[in-house]
């Protein structure tokens, strides 16, 4: 048995008839220099520049903002169109239309929402070390015990982690296997996490099977991503 260390904290009816012919065309920069109307402002709230037309704006030199203003203004039409608009309607003018204004500040303050969302979800993330010659199979036994011993310890102190426990089951019970560099820097990620008081579980091997006896195989930390991430963030994926 393995010696464990736990840590708490349709059809058009003219289709016989020729089609209509057109005595003319609507000009270039007609269609340029058109605003939107009003009975397209409303979904112009949730307009979107086109990616590769953006691009190429700001490749020549355009302010995004300008290039944003004129691919809205010609309904994403060309590159070509957009430039004609800023040549007409002139390159100074930098302010975004108010329906532009508004998606912009709509999206800005839906990605904040979502990343303060993500921080407050919780995760186990498991540190194995690397150093050791573990096979696949190893690895995930020792992942597993690390997980097990971690709830446990999570069980035995609900009254502090059983509110976070929750969330982190009905969010997916997110588990991650990330790549340590050998015992010293387990033991001192642990330190890390003790700091932040955030629960953990090292392992520690009985050596029956490919290491040796009290071998430091893996770490197991449960937390908000927020903190989690303070300890971990640069550690690679196993």
């Amino acid at each position: 048995m393995d010696q464990n260390r736990g840590v708490p904290d349709g059809t058009d009816e003219n289709a016989d008839d020729p089609p209509p012919t057109t005595t003319g065309t609507t000009s270039a920069t007609s269609s340029a220099t058109s605003q939107p109307s009003s009975s397209s402002s409303q979904s112009k709230a949730k307009w979107k520049a086109n990616d590769l037309f953006l691009t190429n704006l700001t490749s020549m030199g355009f302010s995004s903002m300008m290039a944003k203003k004129a691919l809205y203004y010609t309904n994403n039409e060309s590159v070509e169109t957009a430039i004609e608009w800023i040549f007409t309607n002139g390159v100074d003018s930098q302010d975004l239309p108010l329906e532009l204004e508004q998606s912009e500040q709509q999206s800005s303050s839906s990605n904040s929402l979502m990343a303060n969302a993500d921080d407050d979800l919780y995760k186990m993330v498991f540190i194995v070390n690397s150093e050791l010659t573990m096979g696949v199979g190893k690895i995930a036994a020792q992942v597993a015990h690390s997980a097990l011993g971690l709830h446990r310890l999570l069980l035995q102190h609900q009254s502090k982690y059983g509110e976070s426990l929750l969330c982190w089951n009905e969010y997916g019970e997110t588990k991650i296997v990330l790549r340590g560099e050998n015992t010293n820097h387990l033991v001192e990620l642990e330190h890390r996490a003790i700091a932040l008081d955030l629960p953990c579980y090292l392992v520690h091997d009985a050596g029956k099977t490919q290491v040796k006896s009290g071998s430091t195989t893996v770490l197991g930390i449960f937390g908000s991503n927020k903190l989690i991430d303070q300890i971990t963030s640069q550690l690679k994926l196993y």
